[in-house]
């Protein structure tokens, strides 16, 4: 569900996915509003769902996140009751960092980071092995050249 934004909310969105803890007071300051406005506003955009958290952005190298992986797959039947069950239980593991359901050749497209290609063939293992039995392509990342952190950029804020 979109949702009509006008300029203001739209700063200050952008000024929050450049950095999460911008308090109220700085934010106001940069859009010409006062701090209560800026806060409510803020209240306002998280009961819309709009912002739906606030987060830290950890460098997966420093985790020890080496490997970063697509995972294609896709199924020649409907997943049964215990195959969902794994499915949603492998997908809930902390090195799947997103999980869609995809049009095309594919059913379901993973984006993955793992420690090694070991873990990552773990992984790919448990999509392949029955009761899911999926038929898998992985494709690994030699080099990231941009990741927008919370999937989306508003533009220059300020």
């Amino acid at each position: 569900m979109s949702v009509d934004l006008d300029d203001l909310d739209r700063r200050i969105v952008s000024l929050l996915l450049q950095d999460g803890r911008t308090p109220a007071a700085q934010i106001a300051d940069r859009i010409g509003l006062s701090r209560p406005a800026v806060a409510d506003r803020i209240e306002k955009l998280e009961k819309l769902g709009v912002i739906r958290g606030i987060t830290v952005v950890v460098d997966p190298e420093a985790m020890g996140r080496r490997v970063t992986a697509f995972v294609a797959a896709r199924g020649v039947h409907t997943l049964t009751a215990k195959a969902a069950k794994l499915f949603r239980s492998i997908i809930a593991d902390d090195e799947v960092l997103e999980a869609h359901t995809v049009a095309g050749d594919d059913c379901y497209l993973l984006k993955v980071r793992t420690d090694s290609i070991a873990s990552l063939n773990t992984l790919v293992g448990k999509l392949t092995a029955p009761p899911l039995s999926l038929n898998t392509r992985t494709t690994i990342v030699m080099q990231t050249h941009c990741e927008k952190v919370g999937g989306i950029v508003l533009g220059d804020a300020s």
